[in-house]
């Protein structure tokens, strides 16, 4: 917003990806400076795309998820095991006589299905 001569932004973004972290971390550092930073990174991105200065210019973002496969299957699989880890052995087996914790192994192993 413009008011008075001057633009006014607010910005938030989640910590959630390595390049959010470390944007993150910079603007924090740079304190009541963010907004030289800002601008001059700005004019040096609109330099190399000049095309989104034009108004009919449509702007696209993509992101792209930083975690990997292997990543994810790990972290679902310490999860399970966390799970099944601290499941008192008189709540493995149900009523009907399924057993979650064969299920969950064979869930594991087959992990890879998902990639």
């Amino acid at each position: 917003m413009r008011k008075n001569g001057k633009y006014r932004f607010s910005l938030q973004f989640p910590a959630e990806t390595e390049e959010q972290i470390q944007a993150g971390e910079l603007l924090e550092r740079l304190g009541n400076r963010k907004s030289a930073v800002v601008v001059a990174a700005l004019g040096e991105y609109l330099a190399a795309h000049p095309a989104l200065l034009s108004p009919e210019c449509r702007v696209e973002i993509k992101t792209v998820q930083s975690l990997s496969s292997d990543s994810l299957r790990e972290m679902v699989r310490n999860l399970l095991e966390e799970q099944l880890a601290a499941t008192p052995k008189t709540e493995v087996n149900t009523e009907d006589g399924v057993d979650f914790n064969g299920k969950i192994t064979e869930m594991l192993d087959n992990l890879d299905m998902f990639q």
